[in-house]
């Protein structure tokens, strides 16, 4: 286990440090594991095209071709069509029941965004809800009860079916969309299976949303937690891009990730020998005070503010572009929405596990303002 910043930034960025255990042990030295049963074959085949758990080449294959969705020109094309489904969901949270800041607004927004990258259509969100909630669970690991792995299989059954339909009906109707650009890199040189294709799908689905819910449900709830530092956003609104940075340091939306040594390596006064894993511990990394000063500080102004919460190295978050301005919309649209927002329980209700950071609720109260309109206060 990696906890020391330099020790994380020198493992996620050196080569010797792998993703792929055949990758990382001389064939004649592996051990040999035993078939997956079943219930996760369908899971499996998923994760094992994602370009998340491979190396290069496969990797930078994999990467080069989606890397084209995350350009800033796309980015900049998004950006007010995020801003308005911001402002939707933040106008029928007044008029939400469940007075729910995750439920209401940080879940479905991501959804909704990664959703019109991809060019879902809007009547199929929902079930793109239920399957990512479903493969964060898969990524989470730990202690799940006997009937998930038959959820899990059904989930990845059904949404590989739900993609390979999307993906022929894109082969003959293109659209300007992220699946249709991926059909058209499928007939070019470095061409994509049908499988990786639909992994890949899947994967910008998952990772678009899960770590995106965290984030800003986070921002909300740190700044709320230092009303000083809300105060001060409020009156600077152009720190808002500062913010959302000291946010994923403060509170990294996802806390590890793992490598494996393809040699004995030493480092931090320790061996760690080949083929052994390591966990990469981001979260902690970005509070260790040899890095960052007084790192349990929360200050939106920090500079410098190198965090690793997009980890680093060739397997850098490749849509950190993308979270990074769902993150800054969605808290500008929810202060200007709810400039009253105030946090009346400070005990939160964190997600228990060591992958994802993030709450599963966070529970509002509606008040009424002097001038009649209704405002929310968090509690």
């Amino acid at each position: 286990m990696a906890s020391r910043y330099e020790d994380v930034n020198r493992i996620l960025k050196d080569p010797l440090f792998v993703r792929e255990y055949k990758n990382a042990v001389p064939k004649h030295q592996q051990q040999e594991l035993p078939p997956p049963s079943k219930e996760w074959k369908p899971v499996n085949d998923l994760l094992d095209n994602w370009m998340l758990f491979r190396d290069a080449p496969t990797h930078t294959r994999l990467r080069r071709i989606v890397s084209h969705a995350f350009m800033p020109q796309t980015m900049e094309r998004l950006k007010p069509k995020i801003r308005t489904i911001a402002g939707y969901l933040a106008d029928r949270m007044v008029e939400d029941r469940q007075h729910d800041l995750i439920a209401s607004f940080a879940f479905p927004l991501p959804v909704i965004v990664i959703a019109e990258l991809l060019g879902v259509p809007p009547e199929d969100r929902e079930l793109f809800k239920n399957w990512s909630h479903t493969f964060a669970r898969v990524l989470e690991g730990g202690d799940q009860p006997a009937e998930f792995a038959q959820q899990a299989k059904r989930a990845a059954e059904d949404i590989s079916d739900y993609f390979r339909c999307l993906i022929a009906e894109r082969k003959s109707t293109p659209r300007e969309d992220l699946i249709s650009e991926l059909v058209t890199a499928q007939v070019q040189a470095d061409a994509l299976t049908e499988q990786e294709l639909i992994a890949t799908c899947v994967l910008m689905l998952v990772a678009g949303h899960e770590t995106t819910v965290n984030l800003i449900g986070n921002s909300v709830f740190v700044l709320l937690n230092h009303p000083e530092q809300l105060a001060r956003l409020i009156e600077c609104p152009e720190l808002i891009t500062s913010a959302v940075e000291e946010v994923l340091r403060f509170e990294s939306p996802v806390r590890s990730t793992t490598r494996i040594a393809s040699v004995d390596y030493e480092i931090g006064g320790q061996t760690i020998r080949q083929g052994q894993t390591v966990s990469v511990m981001l979260g902690a990394a970005n509070r260790d005070p040899a890095q960052f000063e007084q790192p349990n500080l929360f200050d939106i102004g920090r500079l410098p503010n190198r965090h690793l919460a997009f980890a680093s190295g060739s397997h850098f978050c490749l849509g950190a572009p993308l979270a990074r301005m769902e993150g800054e919309i969605a808290l500008a649209v929810l202060l200007e929405r709810f400039p009253q927002l105030r946090l009346a329980d400070n005990k939160p209700n964190w997600r228990p596990n060591i992958l994802f950071r993030g709450l599963e609720s966070m529970s509002l109260k509606k008040s009424r303002q002097s001038d009649g309109s209704d405002t929310i206060q968090l509690f």
